[in-house]
């Protein structure tokens, strides 16, 4: 009788565990991020990572990415999210010995991966990976799946599209999720070029893109407001004056950066530090009703 009783114990023991595994699995979903950790840089030269690292004077950028899967000689207190860019051997050759490096500096802090640049973009010179959707759930189920066995909090973004047409952007990123059934996508990734003052079009597409995510969180890893170089700075610096608000109101927005640290972009053409639209971006900053875009500069009288 005795042993039967322990035996039933045992049993209930490890059906609460096992529950409770099942619990905290599904509570391990990627949680929103407060505004001070949305805003991130995209960089090919490390030196200029560290113009956007001024967190203590009032800069608003605090993760960074440079699309592959080690931080190169950049030296911040940035979060580095690490990206398999493609399924070539140059990208896959290195990846898991980068996540596992990268998962284990903070144990206990969520680590995120990114997937796969532009795998719709198959123009010639143009930065994208151009896969096809299948290749691209095999070569996601060999490399990217297994991270989550690693640790509890290891979040994998979908690949990130463009915002091509027919068959390329969405289109592509809903085939994918479609095909890449069970895969555990825990944010989609986009980007979104277009005119400075297409700010609706842009509203437009993250809520098409809220379709095609199902509830997942969104990250626009590369944001390129265009624009003439007459028109460059007040266009830009409107854009942002408009869709940062509204993207850190947006709950399901959990990251954004804008593309990219450059000479002539977020960087100055001299190289020596951030260009007026960098800083307009690293500083923008919410602030009695109104904004700023510097430490301590002058509140501009505009209602958010």
């Amino acid at each position: 009788m005795q042993f039967l009783l322990l035996t039933l114990c045992l049993a209930l023991l490890a059906a609460a565990r096992t529950i409770t595994g099942e619990i905290r699995t599904a509570a391990a979903a990627p949680k929103e991020d407060p505004p001070s950790r949305r805003r991130g840089v995209a960089y090919n030269n490390p030196p200029f990572a560290n113009y956007f690292d001024v967190m203590n004077s009032g800069g608003q950028v605090s993760w960074s990415y440079n699309w592959a899967s080690r931080p190169t000689e950049q030296h911040t207190s940035f979060e580095f999210i690490p990206m398999l860019w493609s399924n070539q051997d140059s990208s896959t050759s290195k990846w898991w010995d980068s996540i596992k490096d990268a998962g284990g500096i903070f144990k206990d802090n969520p680590t995120h991966l990114l997937a796969f640049n532009e795998p719709d973009n198959c123009r010639m010179g143009s930065g994208g990976a151009c896969m096809s959707v299948s290749d691209s759930v095999a070569a996601w189920r060999q490399h990217m799946e297994p991270a989550k066995t690693l640790k509890e909090k290891m979040y994998l973004g979908s690949p990130a599209v463009t915002n091509g047409g027919t068959g390329m952007g969405l289109d592509w990123l809903g085939q994918f999720v479609k095909e890449c059934a069970g895969c555990n996508i825990d944010f989609i990734c986009i980007h979104w070029y277009d005119k400075a003052n297409n700010v609706q079009y842009f509203k437009d597409h993250i809520n098409r893109a809220r379709d095609v995510a199902g509830g997942r969180p969104i990250w626009i890893t590369e944001l390129g407001p265009q624009g003439t170089d007459a028109e460059i700075k007040f266009l830009k610096k409107s854009f942002l004056d408009q869709v940062i608000p509204w993207m850190e109101d947006s709950g399901d927005i959990h990251r954004y950066a804008y593309f990219m640290a450059r000479e002539g972009l977020l960087v100055n053409n001299q190289g020596t530090g951030l260009s007026d639209i960098g800083s307009h971006f690293t500083y923008w900053r919410r602030a009695n009703g109104g904004f700023t875009t510097k430490s301590n500069s002058t509140i501009v009288a505009a209602k958010l």
